[in-house]
């Protein structure tokens, strides 16, 4: 199978405090994968080890074959952050004129009307960043996540601030990107929500990480 991503006995502390301890995960071309735990079990860690931005202290991992260290793959990955809606607020821009810009910088020629309607976002095209509710940005970042068309895509909890009727539109979204061939892993304290567009699911516990059943329910796809 093509592995798109190998996390192989890691292990990750911040000075003396243990947080990850030989974790396993991998995941392959086309699936959809999703982390939940606890705040403070690490899961924003495992994100960020995945990115490059931290370093294991024990164990690799892989990313498309090649190890993370060696490289990064950042043309091929897409991540949205916790945090990131945060920062739209300071763009001087309109919803559109942000879409144009990043699909300029990405050199990829789109409609920028069908993507905004891709998250719902059609009826607030004109408005600049600083008018959107919370929800609305968060929106915004899962559509710049998407418009860089990477094979992997990483979410560190989306779903914060949106409602449900988004929430499930943006499973389905995710859902179709992997039945296309692309990789999710998310992170979110809504597994019971997302359960059934999901292929696998694990658990982050006092360091380790435990694979979850998924509940027989195709009903999402």
């Amino acid at each position: 199978m093509n592995k798109i991503l190998e996390v192989n006995k890691v292990a990750f502390a911040y000075a003396d405090e243990l947080v990850l301890q030989s974790v396993d995960l991998s995941l392959t071309a086309g699936k959809f994968v999703a982390v939940s735990g606890d705040n403070g079990a690490g899961k924003s860690t495992l994100m960020n080890l995945i990115l490059g931005n931290l370093r294991p202290s024990q164990g690799e991992i892989r990313l498309f074959g090649d190890l993370g260290s060696l490289d990064n793959h950042y043309r091929d990955l897409a991540y949205l952050s916790q945090n990131a809606v945060s920062g739209y607020r300071n763009f001087p821009t309109t919803v559109a004129e942000l879409v144009r810009i990043h699909l300029a910088h990405l050199k990829r020629k789109s409609e920028v009307s069908s993507l905004l309607d891709t998250v719902g976002l059609s009826g607030v095209r004109n408005h600049r960043l600083r008018e959107l509710s919370g929800g609305q940005l968060q929106r915004v970042g899962v559509l710049l996540a998407l418009i860089k068309q990477a094979r992997l895509i990483l979410l560190d909890e989306p779903t914060g601030g949106i409602d449900q009727k988004f929430s499930l539109d943006l499973y389905h979204l995710l859902r179709e990107q992997c039945d296309q061939g692309k990789s999710v892993l998310m992170v979110t304290h809504q597994l019971a929500e997302v359960s059934p567009f999901l292929d696998s699911a694990y658990r982050l516990s006092a360091g380790k990480i435990f694979s979850l059943k998924l509940e027989e329910n195709e009903a999402g796809r």
